[in-house]
């Protein structure tokens, strides 16, 4: 017919498409109303890559690490792991062709992945293949940070980040001085994890790599404030591990500085923050409770040392082959149901490495460790990172981890000739 305009609808294939992201995400959104966010969230980020690159999957990944931290508790497992996941595998593409200046992290972090990958493939149950995964993410950020290429974006990142952290530690102390979420309910001290109620540990991680991260800023008023964000939930976390890292934080940042009157503008604007909140309650409370732990060294560390002691001598009893590539991911808790009746893991990352991988995989892990802190990266977030992962063990918390070494990549500043 004239005047009649037949144009072309849509391909079924488009129209098949929709039906079945829109059948998924009604079946997500009845049984998590949270996971049908992150969802649509992560494909609004798919979309915006497609668009404009890889910095808008990477800026949103690592700037969302935060915020599932704080929501641990209302979140389905697995979700910041498999976020960091995806953040790292990004920011390789990103810094890609990948080349360093030494070849220690490269190296190391190919034995890493081999015996990682090599226990991954034998492991016996799901959780065995979780922790793999888990291992992995850890050489993939050492990698991308140390590069020519990562060295050179990272610091254009930083603010957004940095931003996105900042926003999700003023919402945690939000609903803290609400009086929502869990109070109390991990070691009885009066500690307050918001509603990151699964645990108090990557709560206190990735609040304190906040804290060390601010200290890094070129402003006092910055510094204040971030510490002071980072630093306040970490002791209401209770965990006295982040404690002793920000301890080490502050002395380095007190040896470093030659202005010792910021300092004492610093601390002085962390303890009156502190006072007001709270959080020295929580200190004192869970200093003051058992006095008689450190009193042997079984008892100590909340009973570290027996945990450490049944780990060491199963290793020590599974022969040769075990002490070169160790005795298997997840046999540590194994270890310690057989011999106290409860499944508990390693508490520090050299006892989890060295029992589970060897002496071999120890190497390894100590030499990326090495070389992220020979590289030209920010220690004041590295060494904390360090100290809490000898004392408690980082490797299991890949969600605030993965932030740390992305924020010591960031929180350095750019050459002159490359600034913006």
């Amino acid at each position: 017919m004239k005047g009649l305009s037949l144009r072309r609808g849509p391909s079924p294939l488009l129209v098949g498409g929709c039906a079945l992201v829109a059948a998924v995400m009604s079946v997500i959104l009845v049984r998590s109303p949270v996971l049908a966010v992150l969802a649509i969230g992560a494909i609004g980020v798919g979309v915006a890559a497609t668009r404009f690159g890889l910095v808008a999957l990477v800026v949103p990944s690592f700037g969302l690490l935060p915020w599932l931290v704080i929501l641990e508790g209302k979140l389905p497992n697995e979700v910041g792991t498999l976020t960091a996941t995806m953040a790292a595998g990004a920011l390789l593409v990103m810094a890609a062709p990948l080349r360093w200046e030494s070849l220690l992290i490269p190296v190391a972090s190919f034995v890493w992945v081999t015996i990682v990958l090599s226990h991954g493939f034998f492991a016996t149950d799901f959780e065995g293949v979780i922790q793999a995964c888990k291992y992995m993410v850890f050489p993939a950020m050492a990698l991308a940070v140390t590069s020519e290429g990562g060295r050179e974006v990272l610091p254009r990142l930083r603010k957004p980040v940095l931003g996105s952290a900042l926003a999700a530690m003023a919402f945690h102390l939000a609903i803290i001085a609400a009086g929502l979420g869990a109070d109390g309910t991990y070691y009885g001290a009066g500690e307050k994890l918001g509603f990151a109620g699964k645990g108090p540990h990557p709560l206190a991680l990735m609040s304190m790599i906040i804290a060390c991260a601010g200290l890094a800023s070129p402003r006092v008023r910055e510094r204040i404030a971030f510490f002071a964000l980072g630093a306040v939930p970490a002791a209401l976390s209770g965990v006295r591990s982040a404690l002793l890292g920000l301890a080490v934080a502050l002395g380095v940042y007190i040896w470093r500085t030659p202005r010792k009157v910021q300092v004492v503008a610093v601390l002085i604007g962390i303890f009156a923050v502190a006072l007001a909140t709270g959080a020295l309650d929580v200190v004192g409370a869970r200093f003051g409770t058992h006095p008689e732990e450190f009193s042997s060294f079984s008892s100590a560390g909340s009973g570290r040392g027996e945990i450490w002691t049944v780990a060491l001598e199963a290793w020590e009893a599974a022969g040769p082959w075990a002490w070169a590539f160790g005795t298997g991911l997840r046999t540590i808790p194994h270890f310690e149901l057989k011999s106290l009746g409860i499944e508990l893991i390693g508490h520090s990352d050299i006892i989890e490495v060295m029992v589970q991988l060897g002496v071999i995989g120890f190497a390894a892990w100590a030499s990326i460790w090495v070389g992220l802190l020979r590289a030209r990266l920010q220690p004041l977030v590295l060494i904390p990172i360090v100290v809490f992962g000898v004392v408690n063990g980082s490797l299991e918390y890949v969600a605030p981890l993965t932030l740390g070494i992305f924020l010591a990549g960031a929180c350095v500043d750019l050459p002159p000739e490359r600034s913006t």
